[in-house]
C-alpha cells in the first residue's frame, strides 16, 4: 500500500462549539484487523492520574477529535514540530471510512478547548506499510503525521524523540509513563464515555520488543491504556530526568478488557520514516523560492 498523503479538510473555527459538544470514546469505528484476531486498537489511560498543564505543554501532548463519516472519535497524539503531529496510523486510516475533519486541542480536557488552543489537520502520511483492514502478519507500522493548518502554540514545546545516533533506548524491564485522552475504565465497551480529559500513568513495564523490534509489547497489569489512547506516547525518563518518547500508541491483546498486553509502535525504529515523512509534508506547503 503506498503512503496516503491525506487531504483533510480544515473546518472553521466557527463549528469549534459544535465539534466539541459530540465526543466518541475510541479513534474511529475502523477496526483494522491483522491475522491476530485477539488484538484490538487501544485506547484510554485506566488508573491514572490527571495531567497537569505543565506535563501536556512540556511534552507536546495532543488530543485529536476526529470527524468522518462514521462519526466523531478521539485519539491522541504528540506535537514533534511546530506544524507535525505524531499519532496512529489506524487513527489517520481511510480505507473504510472518508475523513471530513481533524481538530487538534493542546488542552488537558477536549471541552475546554478555545479558538488560541485549537489547530486542524489539513494533510496526512501514514505508513507505507500498516496494515490496515487488508489484514497480514508481522508489525502493523501503526505510525502517521498529521501536518497543521498553522504552528501550534507557542507556550506548547515539542515531544523529544529518540535520536538516530544513539542505540535503541527501550528495553525490558524498563518502567514508563503512558499519556492520552481516552477513557478511564477498563472494560472497552462500557456504556458511559470518559474520553477527552488527559491522563497519565506511570509504571508499565517493557514485556518485550517484537516484530524485529519494531514494536513494544508493555504489561498493563491493572493500569494503562484504552480507547482513545490511540496514537498517545510512551516515555522513558532520560537520565537528565526528561522524558522522551520511545512509543505510540497502537492496540492490545484483549478484545473485551483494556487491562493486559499492551502493544505500542516503536519510536526509534521509525525515525527514519519521521524524519523524512515530516520533511516532505511541510516541503509540500512550503512557499515557492522566487
Amino acid at each position: 500500500m503506498k503512503t496516503q498523503n491525506l487531504k483533510l479538510k480544515a473546518v472553521k473555527l466557527t463549528v469549534l462549539a459544535a465539534s466539541l459538544s459530540v465526543l466518541a470514546s475510541c479513534a474511529k469505528s475502523t477496526n483494522a484487523q491483522s491475522s491476530a484476531e485477539s488484538e484490538t486498537l487501544a485506547g484510554n489511560i485506566v488508573n491514572g492520574v490527571a495531567s497537569t498543564d505543565a506535563f501536556q505543554k512540556e511534552n507536546g501532548v495532543v488530543g485529536l477529535v476526529i470527524k468522518s463519516d462514521d462519526g466523531e472519535g478521539i485519539c491522541s497524539g504528540t506535537l514533534i514540530s511546530r506544524k507535525i503531529v505524531l499519532t496512529a496510523a489506524h487513527c489517520l486510516d481511510t480505507s473504510s471510512s472518508n475523513i471530513r475533519s481533524i481538530m487538534v486541542v493542546f488542552t488537558q480536557d477536549v471541552k475546554k478547548a478555545t479558538k488560541e488552543t485549537v489547530r486542524f489537520g489539513t494533510k496526512g502520511r501514514v505508513h507505507e506499510a500498516f496494515l490496515s483492514s487488508a489484514g497480514g502478519t508481522g508489525a502493523w507500522n501503526d505510525i502517521a503525521l498529521l501536518l497543521l493548518n498553522e504552528e501550534a502554540p507557542a507556550n506548547v514545546k515539542v515531544a523529544r524523540l529518540p535520536s538516530l545516533l544513539q542505540t535503541n533506548p527501550v528495553a525490558a524491564k524498563m518502567q514508563l509513563t503512558q499519556a492520552g485522552f481516552g477513557k478511564t475504565e477498563a472494560t472497552r465497551f462500557a456504556l458511559k464515555d470518559t474520553s477527552g480529559t488527559l491522563r497519565q500513568v506511570s509504571g508499565i513495564e517493557v514485556i518485550a520488543l517484537v516484530n524485529e523490534g519494531k514494536e513494544l509489547q508493555l504489561r498493563e497489569n491493572g493500569k494503562g491504556s484504552c480507547n482513545g489512547d490511540s496514537g498517545g506516547p510512551a516515555y522513558v525518563k532520560s537520565a537528565d530526568g526528561k522524558l522522551t518518547q520511545v512509543g505510540v500508541n497502537s492496540r492490545g491483546t484483549d478484545p473485551s478488557s483494556c487491562i493486559g498486553v499492551g502493544i505500542f509502535t516503536n519510536v526509534a525504529a521509525h525515525l527514519q520514516w519521521i524524519q523524512k515523512n515530516s520533511a516532505a509534508l511541510l516541503a509540500a506547503t512550503a512557499p515557492a523560492v522566487k
